[in-house]
């Protein structure tokens, strides 16, 4: 089975309080994360983290998709807080190799890319949603601005992505994959293929688990 999930953050300790994780400590966090995505994952899945895995000292924070993937195969779409996004300038190819080590990565996308889904019909792939779409959490212009370049650009095609936390599970054409929107779990192919099929629509997060 195919599993995607994104923005995880481990290592952030105030994610907690900016998306009202349950939460009392970024320990706790971490741990739960990891345990929650590792019930569920086996060597016989393939993850797939549309990014933004972890903040902090990455030697300590990005070995828990190691251990939360429990010997899945591991594809990372990088995000913005992803140290390898081509968005953090030349200095972002440095990270590449950590990334693919620490995170016992099989693949590093670190822009955007595109996936057929068991349901026959090709999505796009990418940390972020459609330019259409402002990001909550990065509210100020100029950042916005400055991540514009590596949106997906909206070609009539559905969109797997993460980026908007809590604000929303679906949005029209857009799933977004992130913990933050199903209850701190990965989500499986076939929960996506069934809102693919079932058409556009609005949905809000999950409550946490």
């Amino acid at each position: 089975m195919r599993y995607f999930t994104s923005d995880t953050h481990y290592g952030h300790a105030n994610i907690i309080g900016y998306c009202d994780r349950p939460y009392p400590d970024v320990g706790a966090m971490n741990a739960a994360l990891v345990a929650q995505a590792a019930e569920v994952l086996t060597t016989r899945d393939e993850l797939w983290h549309l990014g933004d895995v972890a903040l902090g000292r990455l030697a300590d924070t990005l070995p828990h998709l190691t251990a939360a993937a429990n010997g899945a195969t591991t594809t990372l779409v990088a995000g913005n807080h992803d140290r390898c996004h081509p968005s953090n300038g030349s200095r972002s190819e440095r990270f590449i190799e950590l990334y693919l080590v620490a995170c016992s990565l099989d693949t590093l996308i670190r822009t955007n890319a595109h996936l057929t889904m068991a349901c026959g019909i090709e999505v796009q792939v990418s940390h972020f949603p459609y330019a259409t779409d402002v990001p909550e959490l990065h509210r100020d212009a100029e950042r916005r601005t400055h991540l514009d370049p590596w949106r997906p650009v909206d070609d009539g095609s559905w969109l797997l992505c993460g980026h908007v936390h809590e604000a929303w599970r679906q949005r029209g054409r857009m799933i977004n994959v992130g913990v933050d929107a199903w209850g701190g779990r990965p989500v499986d192919e076939d929960t996506l293929c069934a809102l693919i099929e079932a058409g556009p629509q609005d949905l809000p997060a999950l409550p946490w688990r």
